[in-house]
């Protein structure tokens, strides 16, 4: 199966669907490809290095086996007046790549760039692909979860460990950076679905 990974700003997808990553990837017949429109290099603080969170993205992907990854250049908080380029962009992809299942932010994403990927996603891929909706709580109004995906403890733990690549983050506070907030996201998750742990999404297509 292909399966595209969108990913507005540099560590979303490892937020909400890294144990999904990381299942796909245990059975060993997918093929994958990882959008990333921001590495959010305008965010950091100016001692830093503006390249900082990009390798750190890098480093998480490879932890979760996926090699074929694009970062683009959108700055923070611009997609929504790029809208248009965002959608001509994914359709391209969908010619190209053909993905069979497209791993994207939330419709109820409040955050502007996660709602803009979201709805141009829809609309590139939503007569040829299924469509999952992650979950990043902080960022949610209305989340239903349509689709519980059940993990293992080492589908979390590969979770945690890509996102554990990202020492910018831990170093600002993020709360949803710390392994217990990890884990015990993903043991509520189960608790809906009888597994250990699971991860949630939304299904705004889905397609046999």
């Amino acid at each position: 199966m292909r399966v595209l990974l969108l990913s507005p700003h540099t560590d979303d997808v490892e937020i909400g669907a890294g144990g999904l990553v990381s299942r796909l990837q245990s059975a060993g017949r997918h093929r994958f490809r990882w959008i990333v429109f921001s590495s959010c290099r305008e965010s950091l603080p100016d001692e830093w290095s503006p390249d900082l969170i990009e390798s750190e993205f890098r480093s998480a992907s490879q932890l979760l086996g996926v090699n074929d990854v694009v970062v683009l250049d959108y700055a923070v908080r611009t997609m929504p007046e790029r809208r248009q380029e965002i959608l001509e962009m994914l359709v391209k992809v969908r010619r190209e790549f053909q993905p069979e299942l497209v791993v994207a932010p939330s419709l109820n994403d409040v955050h502007q760039d996660h709602a803009t990927v979201a709805q141009e996603g829809l609309r590139a891929f939503k007569n040829s692909s299924t469509i999952l909706g992650y979950e990043l709580p902080w960022n949610m109004c209305g989340f239903v979860a349509k689709v519980l995906v059940r993990l293992t403890a080492a589908d979390v733990e590969r979770k945690w460990e890509a996102l554990s690549q990202y020492s910018s983050q831990s170093s600002l506070g993020r709360l949803y950076f710390e392994r217990e907030a990890v884990y015990s996201w993903a043991r509520a998750r189960g608790l809906e679905c009888g597994s250990a742990y699971a991860e949630a999404f939304e299904l705004p297509r889905g397609i046999l």
